[in-house]
């Protein structure tokens, strides 16, 4: 009888996070539109900011990409935090002599979030604008997220759109296609009321509402979500894009799941006011269907194989077991041949998706053992 309740509550926390939730958040949203009044009817001065840690491989184009872009040149600054690095990074930012690109040095690492609040304090200007290293935006990037800022004052922050890049030898394809799907999620949950964070390749706040996050959180996730409890919203702003290279190996990107999931966790767990429907109501509601569940989605499904496994000497279930297995299976022979460097073709599919399974479990049971992530090496 156990196994009978848990096989069905597993089989209904599925269908909820991938079906139901999205299903209704799509049909409420893109059903949704909403017009704004810009808040400026000048360009405002404007601030990127922007923490590198051993980018010398990526850091010039990234400068010459926010030098050139279309925005009054005396109205756009650059703040560059060198996080301790080790290489020529410093040197290259050096290099350009230009009045406005400030570099900042910690001489010890402190991570991201240390870096951005060292960078916040030391800008100038009406909007922050987030970035990263390897994030190259479209020339008109910058002035599509400060248009999007609304006269009225309740949007506080403006997420971009974030494009990857294809290379035959990358996790591309499976990448972009579940990218794709986040992506009219976040375009439907921005009408409905706000983004669950932004993203840190490209996202534009107020300066005013800036405020300094303990290094150990995720800035461009949980600072967004303590603005939304204030009353201001996150909106998705698709027209401001950026360009980023795929991740190459299924090693590099089990690593930066794994982080994202430990992370997310922690943060929400040192806010967990966040997740009480009674005091962030609809917010709590997407945070738990859209993130946390989904999270836990190889919790849900190991429930599922085990339930269905003890529950086989019936015909249907014995068949489902099978099924699964049989994923699980191509999955473990499609990361194998990847790792041996040959082409996987149709495994391909399934070896990404174990792979993002596996890389929740390990996120959670990060998380769960009270490990925090604040350094990391950059996964290109």
């Amino acid at each position: 009888m156990i196994w009978t309740i848990i096989f069905v509550v597993c089989a209904a926390l599925l269908i909820y996070i991938l079906v139901i939730y999205p299903a209704l958040v799509l049909l409420l949203g893109l059903r949704k539109t909403r017009t704004i009044q810009p808040r400026w009817p000048e360009p405002p001065p404007v601030a990127m900011l922007l923490s590198a840690y051993n980018e010398e491989a990526s850091i010039a184009r990234k400068l010459q990409n926010a030098l050139a872009q279309d925005y009054p040149e005396d109205k756009l600054d650059i703040v560059v935090v060198d996080d301790g690095s080790t290489d020529r990074t410093c040197q290259i930012v050096r290099g350009f002599q230009s009045p406005r690109i400030t570099l900042l040095q910690q001489e010890r690492r402190r991570g991201k979030t240390a870096a951005l609040n060292r960078a916040a304090a030391a800008a100038k200007g009406a909007v922050l604008i987030f970035t990263d290293a390897n994030a190259i935006y479209r020339p008109d990037a910058v002035r599509r997220l400060v248009s999007s800022f609304d006269a009225e004052g309740k949007i506080g922050v403006v997420c971009g759109e974030l494009k990857y890049q294809q290379h035959p030898d990358a996790v591309s394809d499976e990448e972009s296609r579940y990218w794709d799907l986040e992506i009219r999620l976040k375009k439907a949950e921005s009408n409905l009321n706000t983004l669950l964070g932004a993203n840190g390749s490209i996202y534009a706040l107020r300066r005013e509402l800036f405020q300094p996050l303990n290094e150990d959180l995720i800035s461009d996730f949980i600072g967004p979500l303590l603005l939304s409890r204030k009353g201001y919203r996150t909106v998705y702003q698709p027209l401001a894009l950026s360009i980023e290279s795929s991740t190459r190996s299924l090693g590099s990107e089990f690593r930066r799941k794994k982080r994202i999931v430990q992370r997310g966790l922690y943060g929400l767990w040192m806010h967990r006011e966040l997740l009480n429907p009674f005091a962030s109501q609809w917010l709590a509601i997407q945070l738990w269907s859209h993130k946390v569940l989904r999270w836990f989605l190889p919790v849900w499904l190991l429930g599922l194989l085990i339930g269905s496994a003890t529950l086989s000497r019936y015909p249907f279930f014995r068949i489902l077991c099978a099924l699964q297995l049989l994923a699980y299976l191509c999955g473990i022979v499609g990361i194998a041949i990847q790792a041996s460097g040959k082409k996987t073709g149709a495994l391909r599919l399934p070896g990404y998706g174990l792979m993002i399974l596996t890389a929740s479990l390990a996120g959670i049971w990060g998380f769960l053992r009270g490990r925090k992530v604040i350094t990391w090496e950059p996964q290109r």
